[in-house]
């Protein structure tokens, strides 16, 4: 039996750290061995929801849902994209586990008290004198992805650490910027309850606070009160504690005999660390190497040579990367580029293969992630794909076809991949990396061209 975990995060097209702190996750645990395929998926990102299953060769998958509240995308949208009927779902000879979320886990409530502990020492205060805001994200479209930051809210008042604690929220109500109207304390530290640095802890909350993101650490001074925005919980590395005991709660099978179900679910030894290129999705490698000859050794962007990969106009790459997560850094960061097989791969890089074809993929992999999985994937259509959309994707039925044409030129047109999905409807160069069904980005462009061009 072959062994899958992946870790289902939101993404963004905004910033590089909501997917990267998941990737973080992916990367340690490949080199702690706990299963054969460990890989990630997202809502914004590739791979998605509904394509990674591609990828994986696994009969046994487990589903580790990296988000603060069971709500929306966890009860509704990672079920509907990715065919789960519960807590384990048997389809096609494979056992697919879905574990609970990190909201439901004693971690996060320990990262939140130590964030308020921190603060109100930074800040030189007691706790009578301090007001926390916890914010939470929560939609209207699930009135329980509000509940995990009530839940924390309520366990912060009991135990005392404040005179007042609230939570708010960025897409519900109360709003982030009511703090300064429910709260009096002439010290307020706000905790943003999500997992990453990213756009809603960088800008998004910032912003509603009237907070200088430069200096939203030091205790600054707005309408007379001392303020202290901490870190979101879930940056630190024992998060991925969290993650191992999840997995374990939902029946994953472990791969390394270095772990065994113990106090607290831990390591039975010191686990021996694995090549950092090993457990990567490897559905698609008796083909790889026939796509490689048939197509003069390039695939997207990349030129695969007897000894490694690299840029296909790179001739003489300046620089040898030799792990997965800097490779991962050079082709995805600064500038961030949040669709992986956008036709703007940064250059000047190479990484050695040695002629082993498991490299070769792991390399692809981290460069267009589950984009070789997808490749010989039955092509699906833009409308079956808008009948599993629960939220306001649902609306891009109404696009018209001259609309959609456009669409599909604008972005599927500086995309590595074919859409074989619209094959009939536009005229692409036809490449080996083929895309089933239209990809987030053009969903959202779609979306925001509906509606006249504002962010979505």
């Amino acid at each position: 039996m072959k062994t899958a975990w992946v870790l289902a995060g939101h993404g963004s097209h905004i910033s590089p750290e909501t997917a990267g702190l998941v990737w973080s996750h992916v990367d340690a645990l490949r080199a702690l061995n706990v299963a054969d395929e460990i890989t990630a998926a997202f809502w914004k990102e590739m791979p998605s929801f509904h394509t990674v299953f591609d990828s994986l060769e696994a009969t046994d998958i487990t589903i580790i849902p990296l988000f603060t509240a069971q709500g929306y995308f966890t009860q509704t949208v990672i079920p509907a994209e990715m065919g789960l009927t519960g807590a384990i779902t048997r389809r096609n000879g494979k056992t697919i586990r879905y574990a609970r979320t990190l909201s439901e886990h004693p971690y996060l409530g320990h990262v939140v008290i130590q964030r308020i502990e921190a603060a109100i020492h930074l800040l030189d205060t007691t706790s009578e004198q301090v007001a926390v805001a916890l914010i939470g994200h929560s939609t209207k479209r699930n009135p329980d992805s509000r509940k995990a930051t009530e839940d924390q809210a309520e366990a912060v008042r009991h135990m005392g650490l404040a005179r007042e604690v609230v939570a708010l929220y960025l897409d519900d109500t109360p709003s982030i910027a009511d703090v300064y109207e429910l709260t009096r304390a002439p010290n307020l530290i706000i905790v943003p309850y999500f997992l990453a640095n990213g756009s809603h802890t960088t800008i998004d909350v910032p912003r509603e606070l009237g907070l200088d993101e430069s200096r939203r650490s030091e205790g600054l001074t707005i309408n007379g009160r001392r303020v202290y925005y901490t870190q979101p919980v879930g940056i630190e590395d024992d998060l991925r504690q969290a993650i191992f005991e999840l997995a374990q709660e939902a029946g994953a099978p472990l791969k390394s005999s270095d772990f065994s179900v113990g106090d607290g679910l831990r390591p039975s030894r010191e686990p021996k660390l694995t090549a950092s290129w090993n457990h990567f999705p490897t559905n698609g490698l008796t083909q790889l190497q026939t796509f490689i000859t048939n197509n003069s050794g390039i695939i997207g962007q990349l030129q695969i040579t007897a000894d490694d990969v690299r840029h296909v106009d790179d001739s003489q790459p300046a620089e040898t990367i030799i792990e997965p997560d800097a490779l991962r850094r050079k082709v995805r960061e600064n500038p961030f580029r949040p669709l992986a097989t956008s036709n703007d791969l940064p250059c000047g890089w190479r990484v050695e293969t040695k002629g082993d074809l498991r490299r070769v993929q792991a390399i692809i992999e981290t460069v267009y992630p589950g984009a070789l999985g997808s490749t010989t994937t039955p092509a699906n259509s833009l409308d079956n794909l808008l009948k599993r959309q629960t939220g306001r994707y649902r609306d891009i039925n109404q696009v018209s076809d001259s609309t959609r044409k456009q669409i599909i030129q604008q972005v599927c047109g500086h995309c590595v991949r074919y859409p074989a999905w619209a094959s009939n409807e536009v005229n692409l160069k036809h490449n080996l990396l083929q895309c089933p069904e239209p990809c987030d980005m053009w969903l959202s462009t779609a979306l925001k061209t509906m509606k006249g061009g504002n962010e979505v």
